[in-house]
């Protein structure tokens, strides 16, 4: 399936928005445009200031700025977003918040994974298939060979436009309230807190509103009545949420002598990550 199969899709949207993570390319990047068009792009780059070699940060962003030109003569709208691209949650939380945020907009996402390196493209397209967004690919004919046809086009050349947009696969995510926990967690950790009680996760279900958790235990005035409210949301926590969580390698028991909190792992950091749902500092949509 080719993109031009897709265009009547984007007649019952407002925008179509092309979300490009940029490594040293042009023609990649910019070639999908010459048969489709697009209201808005979003070029995804490490920062300006980025602690790696000044000659590569210098190099990265004259491909920046030759994308940026290229797609604003054609007429489309160009945010730079800056990006840690050789980490892959942080390709996966910006990827993820703004294909999230452009489709609850009523856009069509459109996603490109051949613009940029290989680590960045594992993380784009987990992106792209968690949310469903129409993820393509640019068939490069050859790769440069010389200083001059590597700044006229890129590493990859592109001499007849082959784009297709890859067939997803459905990622099965938690539910949502557990993706909420995720995230939750998540942001704790990166604030340095460690884990979460039962407790405190009871506390975080009634403040996001989860059924079953909307009167707790502690309104509860008589000590018995409190006592029992206290082992059902206790039994319904373990149960229907961090049960699952724990099967699926998302999240662990951190034990304290008797006492234990419920921690992310790796895996339900990637789950966080990919979610949409973490705001990014640095992306104004």
């Amino acid at each position: 399936m080719t993109i031009e199969n897709n265009q009547a899709l984007a007649g019952r949207l407002h925008d179509v928005i092309h979300i490009i993570p940029l490594g040293h390319e042009i023609d990649r990047a910019v070639a999908p445009f010459t048969r489709n068009k697009a209201d808005r792009a979003y070029i995804l780059a490490i920062p300006p200031d980025a602690d790696l070699d000044p000659g590569m940060v210098k190099k990265q962003h004259y491909f920046v700025g030759r994308v940026t030109e290229r797609l604003q003569e054609l007429g489309i709208a160009v945010t730079l977003v800056p990006v840690e691209m050789f980490d892959i949650l942080e390709v996966l939380k910006v990827v993820s918040f703004l294909i999230r945020t452009e489709k609850e907009a009523g856009n069509t996402v459109y996603v490109n994974m051949s613009s940029c390196g290989r680590k960045t493209s594992v993380a784009v397209m987990l992106a792209a298939m968690v949310h469903e967004a129409l993820l393509y690919y640019v068939s490069a004919d050859r790769y440069a060979t010389e200083g001059g046809e590597e700044c006229e086009h890129g590493l990859s050349i592109v001499e007849n436009v082959r784009t297709e947009v890859i067939q997803h696969f459905r990622i099965m995510m938690p539910k949502r309230e557990n993706v909420a926990l995720l995230v939750k967690l998540f942001r704790r950790k990166e604030a340095g807190i460690k884990g979460m009680t039962s407790e405190e996760i009871i506390g975080f279900f009634h403040e996001i509103g989860v059924h079953g958790y909307e009167k707790l235990h502690t309104a509860e005035k008589n000590e018995y009545l409190r006592a029992g409210k206290k082992r059902a949301l206790l039994n319904r926590t373990n149960r229907g949420y961090l049960k699952e969580l724990q099967e699926q390698g998302y999240v662990e028991r951190q034990w304290r002598g008797r006492n234990f909190s419920i921690g992310i792992t790796r895996a339900g950091e990637h789950i966080a990550c990919v979610s949409g749902l973490i705001p990014c500092p640095r992306v104004e949509v």
